[in-house]
């Protein structure tokens, strides 16, 4: 029964509950090629519905509403179960995620943000007798669809991949029909700095008037703060490596490419006609392996930005012509957010010092951890350290372990912690410390900065370079543990002169950090670069 669905399909299957719905008539208005939908339609959960050709004869006073099918489309077996159901509690628009391609290898979660219905949506009775009324032709499911779209009071998204069409995604399943369109690839979807800062732009994007599609690999964490902001977002394995999506940017007024591991997409966006921000986030260690995919030269339509010096440096060690100018990410201001506080149960009473990050070697925590090491005893106990992160290499894991196993009562490992915890995190604990060889902007120290908390850097982080030394944080250099101790040992003996370093922390995060900085900073760049490209365009 499930074996034509995508593997996205089967796994949201298992969690999918039935609701009656059997009080609910429905019809489905598919008149043109419909053999796939006929197939599917056969194993529907929801019974109480007719397959029609003809609306005309069809609209009796029974009906509560229509499915409109515009192209031949597969069903899941709870499809109209969900349809229905939306329609039960008020929607008069009913919207699904759908997949699209050859086993369902592209994914489209739709927007709130605007409404497109290009394919097949559940309109009710009352607002199909609108369309109806509006429509040249009201037999035409297109145009009863685009009359949806445009007088609907109450449209409801299902998020699940309730649709199957054997085609590849086009701009218009992803897009309206009228408005600036912004097209957005990151080649990661997780919770990594990189992508959760990219989410950063959408607001801006769209009270710039643009439309939001965000293009990336299966979700692993930020798919929802994307549509959270107001994007659609389009899937698809290796998205950045293989071309089959990347014309869709053609039909986008604006681009932004995510990092320089999207090197290969920006090529082929060169002397496009569209305008393309190359957004670099990356550290020196990932440039080998990527450095044959960057272009040689920089095409008249493409600016270059990185999230600080640090970045730029990295491109520069192999790229030293390209101009790159700077747009630091914004982080909303979570101190003035409702969230569950939390108690962690790592302070005891003690100062926190805190670093977060996943465990390989750029991050450094073998120097954090012999700095508390070199500490003399009778002040490292008066301080707690905790280590949040995943494990990806075994040295630096072996570093903490063997720390927390020396050190139990105020040394301390997480593996993980949930957004809210670390909101909790950030404003419970006395400082963070970011012990990277090479980092170029961590956002967990922005997060500290959001509540008022200050750091300790290397110089070998993007931070570094905006830091005040002993107003708003600490920079040790030369990746010396010793150093690193020296200004741990400070902050540990004077918790009150670190403590009134919290307004000065929080004007850095607004000066540079906040939404406000960052919209304007994105604003001026994106204006820019429409104007000049444009201003090409017409040469």
């Amino acid at each position: 029964m499930y074996s034509s669905y995508s593997p996205l399909q089967r796994t949201q299957l298992s969690g999918q509950v039935y609701t009656d719905t059997q009080s609910l008539y429905l019809l489905v208005y598919a008149p043109g090629r419909r053999v796939a939908l006929e197939n599917t339609l056969r194993d529907q959960l929801h019974q109480k519905f007719r397959l029609v050709d003809s609306l005309a004869d069809a609209l009796t006073p029974a009906v509560a509403g229509v499915l409109l099918v515009r192209e031949d489309v597969e069903l899941m077996s709870t499809a109209l179960n969900y349809f229905a159901a939306a329609l039960k509690d008020g929607a008069d628009l009913v919207l699904s995620d759908a997949v699209f391609g050859y086993n369902g290898a592209t994914a489209l979660y739709q927007s709130d943000a605007h409404i497109s219905c290009t394919g097949c949506a559940l309109v009710s009775r009352a607002l199909l007798d609108r369309c109806r009324a509006a429509a040249k032709d009201p037999e035409s499911v297109s145009e009863l669809l685009d009359a949806a779209a445009r007088l609907s009071e109450r449209c409801t998204r299902v998020p699940q991949a309730l649709l199957h069409f054997e085609r590849d995604i086009c701009a218009e399943d992803a897009y309206s029909l009228h408005g600036k369109r912004a097209f957005l690839i990151s080649h990661v979807l997780d919770m990594t700095g990189a992508p959760i800062v990219m989410v950063s732009a959408v607001p801006v994007l769209r009270s710039m008037g643009y439309e939001v599609t965000v293009l990336g690999p299966s979700d692993n964490g930020s798919l929802q703060l994307f549509r959270d902001a107001g994007a659609a977002v389009i899937t698809r394995a290796g998205c950045v490596s293989s071309p089959a999506l990347w014309g869709l940017a053609l039909c986008a007024d604006f681009v932004i490419v995510n990092t320089v591991v999207s090197g290969r997409v920006l090529r082929a966006l060169s002397d496009t006609g569209v305008p393309v921000l190359w957004w670099l986030h990356d550290a020196f260690a990932g440039y080998p392996h990527i450095a044959h995919q960057i272009p040689k030269t920089i095409a008249p339509n493409v600016e270059v930005y990185s999230v600080g010096k640090h970045a730029a440096a990295a491109m520069h060690a192999v790229r030293p012509e390209f101009e790159i100018k700077q747009l630091i990410y914004g982080l909303p201001d979570y101190s003035k957010e409702d969230f569950p506080v939390y108690d962690l149960g790592y302070a005891n009473g003690r100062p926190l010092f805190v670093t977060v990050g996943s465990f390989e070697r750029r991050k450094g925590q073998d120097i954090f951890c012999k700095a508390i090491r070199l500490l003399p005893p009778e002040v490292r106990q008066k301080a707690s350290f905790l280590f949040v992160g995943k494990a990806a290499d075994r040295e630096m894991m072996d570093a903490v372990r063997n720390l927390t196993a020396d050190y139990p009562a105020n040394v301390f490992y997480c593996k993980r912690l949930s957004r809210d915890e670390i909101k909790s995190l950030m404003q419970q604990c006395t400082c963070l410390v970011c012990a990277s060889r090479d980092d170029p902007m961590p956002t967990f120290v922005t997060e500290g900065l959001i509540f008022g908390k200050p750091s300790i850097v290397s110089e070998h982080t993007g931070t570094a370079g905006l830091v005040t030394e002993g107003v708003d944080g600490f920079v040790y250099r030369d990746d010396d543990p010793a150093q690193l101790e020296k200004l741990l040992c400070w902050a540990i003996e004077h918790p009150a002169e670190l403590a009134a370093m919290h307004d000065d922390c929080r004007a850095l995060y607004e000066r540079y950090y906040s939404k406000e900085a960052f919209a304007r900073t994105l604003t001026t760049a994106v204006k820019e670069l429409t104007e000049k490209v444009e201003q090409l365009n017409n040469k």
